[in-house]
C-alpha cells in the first residue's frame, strides 16, 4: 500500500482552506501544518504541546481549534502548526489518527484509500 493524500477543508472563523494532506497513522493527533497554510482562517493559536519526533527530538507546536472537513464528514479538532514541518512536494498538512477515528474513517489496506466506517455508541 502506497501514500494516502485526501483534500481536507480546514475552516475557522473567518474563513476555510482547502489542503492536501498525507494520511499518516502514526501521527496520533488532528492535523498538523505550517502556519502559512491557514494564515488569515482565524484559528486563534493560543496553546502550545511537545511532540516528539521519530529522532527522539521534542519540538514545540502551536495550536487552536478549527474545522476539519474530510470527505464531506466534518469534526471539530485541534489545528496543530509547526513551520518547520517538513513535506512531500505538493503536501499541505498531515491527517492524523484521532481526527480519522472521530470522523469515521479508515484506510483500505486493499484499495489504499479512506472509507467510512460505522460509528459505534456504546
Amino acid at each position: 500500500m502506497g501514500s494516502v493524500v485526501v483534500e481536507v477543508k480546514v475552516r475557522g472563523v473567518s474563513r476555510e482552506a482547502v489542503l492536501r494532506a498525507l494520511v499518516d497513522t502514526g501521527f496520533y493527533g488532528d492535523l498538523i501544518t505550517a502556519s502559512r497554510a491557514i494564515e488569515g482562517l482565524g484559528i486563534e493559536l493560543r496553546h502550545e504541546r511537545l511532540r516528539r519526533l521519530p529522532d527522539g527530538r521534542l519540538v514545540k507546536v502551536r495550536f487552536g481549534g478549527g474545522e476539519i472537513e474530510v470527505m464531506g464528514l466534518v469534526v471539530y479538532g485541534d489545528v496543530e502548526v509547526w513551520d518547520d514541518l517538513k513535506l512531500p512536494e505538493g503536501i499541505d498538512a498531515l491527517l492524523g489518527v484521532t481526527a480519522l477515528e472521530r470522523l469515521g474513517l479508515r484506510i483500505n489496506p486493499r484499495t489504499g484509500e479512506l472509507e467510512k466506517t460505522e460509528l459505534y455508541l456504546l
